[in-house]
Formats: structure tokens, sequence, C-alpha cells
């Protein structure tokens, strides 16, 4: 039975055991970092994906443990090129600082190579990057403004193990509406409201033992009509929450198991979910553009980029159908 939370709530309690695992609508989750005694367990990881017709964007900051990455990748969609780079500050121990919180806070990594900062007013959130030699002798700028345009948010607290410290908590915020510009070498792309969709994964991880964690994201308009979708797992006890849901005209819909069939090691390969009841099943076709293949590592995380073709059966009876819906799938060890 997934455990919906409805009011604000401690992730940990004075012992750092997980208090109450589940998922709510909202960012309800209240994380005391200070809880987590050892700094090499901890994983903090803010990320955008940010797209239009003509180009995908992505960006991370992560702490992993002792150590502090940035990643950035560009993905030209007209000629399949893609651009990607990943720089680690070794022996950070937290010196990041990230925000404790998906609604407030700015992450910020600097160096003298890069300056990425993910800002989040009251107002509206916004990013902006400087890599210099970001690839092939080009430069990155990026001065983007997102607003959100729906009122939930996925939210959920999954525990390692029952009863003890372990835990993954992240937010999956869709339909963020976006304006600015990305300037790389020569290009530009534009965004506007228009053209533009972008959504935030915000994650904080506190594991014992390995994970191999794995998602399936998209988000985007379906017969003009708001539709975006998280499907991701491999930590821990699913019973009071799992990492799956989609929206639907800005209302999230979770979903409990899904089977996931494909293989992380042929990232070329499709991927077949299903759910045992028949309520959903779909398969991802990874893209291949100009003779590549639309994936590339940033640090720990491999990215492939493709489509969606199949049907989700919606809670009303409706058949939403995904045909050639753009997504991503990212596989990464926590």
């Amino acid at each position: 039975m997934q455990n919906e939370i409805k009011t604000e709530i401690d992730v940990l309690d004075a012992s750092g055991i997980v208090k109450n695992p589940g998922w709510s609508r909202h960012a309800v989750f209240s994380f005391d970092k200070s809880l987590c005694k050892s700094r090499f367990r901890l994983t903090e990881h803010d990320s955008y994906i940010i797209t239009n017709e003509q180009v995908v964007v992505y960006l991370s900051v992560s702490e992993l443990g002792a150590v502090a990455q940035v990643s950035a990748m560009i993905i030209d969609l007209s000629t399949g090129e893609i651009d990607h780079r990943t720089l680690n500050n070794y022996m950070s121990f937290g010196k990041l600082n990230m925000p404790i919180s998906s609604k407030n806070g700015d992450t910020t990594y600097t160096d003298v190579r890069v300056g990425m900062n993910f800002s989040n007013t009251a107002i509206n959130r916004y990013i902006r990057c400087d890599f210099v030699d970001f690839s092939k002798d080009k430069n990155l700028y990026i001065n983007l403004e997102l607003q959100e345009s729906i009122s939930e948010s996925f939210n959920v607290l999954v525990s390692e193990k029952e009863g003890e410290k372990g835990f993954m908590l992240s937010r999956f915020l869709p339909g963020l509406k976006v304006t600015g510009v990305v300037r790389m070498g020569g290009a530009q792309y534009d965004f506007t409201e228009e053209n533009s969709h972008a959504y935030l994964l915000w994650q904080r991880s506190y594991l014992k033992g390995k994970a191999y964690y794995h998602g399936l994201y998209c988000d985007c308009a379906l017969n003009d009509r708001q539709f975006s979708l998280c499907l991701a797992g491999g930590v821990g006890d699913v019973s009071r929450s799992t990492e799956n849901c989609y929206f639907y005209d800005g209302t999230v819909y979770t979903l409990a198991r899904i089977r996931a069939e494909g293989n992380e090691e042929k990232p070329h390969k499709q991927w077949v979910f299903s759910a045992g009841n028949g309520s959903l099943g779909f398969k991802f076709i990874p893209t291949i553009k100009g003779g590549h293949l639309l994936h590339g590592k940033c640090g720990k995380r491999t990215l492939v980029f493709g489509k969606l073709y199949g049907t989700i059966e919606h809670i009303n009876g409706e058949k939403i159908v995904l045909d050639a819906v753009p997504a991503h799938m990212e596989f990464t060890m926590l």
C-alpha cells in the first residue's frame, strides 16, 4: 500500500532512523543533513533536463561522498552531435553546501573552468553557467529562467530497510516553462515558453550498501495536455512507497510495481515496461541520429535518449497513447 503523506514531516528521527517512508504531491519532507553521520555515505544530486525541438540540455551538480562533481551535456537534435564534460573536485566533503530542500536555496559549483548556479527564489528558478573549453575548444554559456506551471510534484522517501538509517529522498518536478538562451561555440539555442520543456530531478540518498539505480523520465505536451512520467528504482523497501508515477494535466498519479526488461550494458537496445494488471505497457526505443546513439556518460550517470511507444490506462479508463514521446533513461551506481 502506497503511503501518501499530506503534512510536513521530518525525514529522520533524532537517532537518524527513517521516520515515515511515503510519497507526497508537495515538498513536505524536511531533511536534517547533520543526522547523517558519515559524509562518505551521503549523496546529493540536482539535475535539470531542458529541451526544445533543436536541442537537449542536461546539467547536474552533485556531492558524491567526498567528491563534488559538475556535468553538462548538449545534444543537437538536428545533427545528433553530442558534447559533454564532467569535472570533479576531490576531497570536497560537502563544501558545496547543497540545499536541504528543493523548495529554496542555491546550488553552486565554481572553479577556474566552470561556474554553474541553480538558484531558486520565491518566484522562479534560474540556471546560469559559464564553462570554458567545454568541448572541442567550444565554450558553453547558459542563462535560463524556469517557471513552475503546475502545482503538484512527485516527492518520495524510500527506506533502504525498515527501521534503519538508509534512504532515498527525491523530488521530480516537471512542467517547468523555460525562457532564455544557450550558446555553445557558434551555435545559439533560444528557449521560449511555447517551444520548451524542463524538469528538475532532486535527490538525496544515504545508503549503507551499493545500489544500482535506474530511472525513466519524460516531460512533454501530449495532444496539448501536460504529461510527465517517472519510473525509477533500485533502492530499498518499496512496500510503502515507490518512485513510479505519471502526471496528466498537472495532477500526479502513483504507480505500484512496474516490470522493466532491458540491459543497461547495451544502451542501443530497447526496454519494455509493463504492469501486472495490464494497465501499462510500452517500450523505450533509443534514438540514433546522424549515425550516433543519443547517449553519453556524465560522471557516474549514463544517459540514453529515445522515444516511448505504448499505452497507459488512466484512472477514468482513458487510454493515454504514447507515440514517439521523447524520454530518457539514466543508470548509475549509488
